[in-house]
């Protein structure tokens, strides 16, 4: 009777120790995605971007967001975000926040960083290269802990343009961030305003 119950115990550890295995490794390698695994989704008219055909909208991950995607499985997300650039500004200048020497898009993200920061227990911050044409751009690798205890990773986009402000934030948690995060590059880098003849 002991001996079985000892082998019972040996394989429901060793099925759990199996799987821990699997998801160990799973979240490890990168995950190999093409652009033509990508599906492009244009925007209010004003920009398009492109995502994994596994990601759905998903209308309750922000209330300012124009764009939500998400694959809860993969538990990856993607947003955008876009406000009004002068209104911004002036926004800023009111309350006396906006830093003339700095350029629009840098006090906006800026700001937007300082206020995740905020609202993690533990942060680590990386300034990355990020380039969209011709258009004034920043982008930011975010690693910190939330208020509920969950490690999350962000690769946060800024893009500014002659009218607007984008704010394009990929996130995941963090032992799953190293999987994804060439798919959140290729998913920022997609970024494109719309032209009038495009629309």
């Amino acid at each position: 009777m002991k001996s079985k119950l000892f082998f019972l115990f040996f394989i429901c550890v060793s099925t759990f120790s199996c799987r821990k295995i699997i998801d160990s490794v799973d979240s490890l390698s990168k995950e190999d995605i093409k652009v033509e695994d990508l599906k492009e989704v244009k925007v209010n008219n004003t920009y398009t971007i492109s995502i994994p055909k596994y990601m759905k909208e998903m209308k309750s991950l922000n209330d300012d967001a124009s764009f939500e995607y998400a694959n809860l499985f993969k538990e990856t997300y993607t947003i955008v975000i876009d406000e009004d650039k002068e209104e911004f500004i002036k926004t800023f200048k009111d309350v006396e926040i906006y830093i003339d020497s700095l350029s629009p898009v840098e006090n906006y993200s800026n700001f937007q960083i300082s206020s995740i920061q905020e609202n993690m227990k533990s942060k680590e911050v990386k300034e990355l290269t990020f380039k969209i044409k011709n258009l004034s751009s920043k982008q930011y690798e975010v690693h910190g802990t939330t208020e509920d205890n969950i490690d999350v990773s962000y690769l946060i986009g800024f893009v500014e343009s002659d009218d607007k402000m984008f704010m394009l934030m990929s996130w995941t948690v963090d032992d799953r961030y190293k999987k994804y995060k060439n798919t959140f590059k290729m998913i920022q880098n997609s970024f494109k305003l719309l032209k009038k003849s495009e629309i």
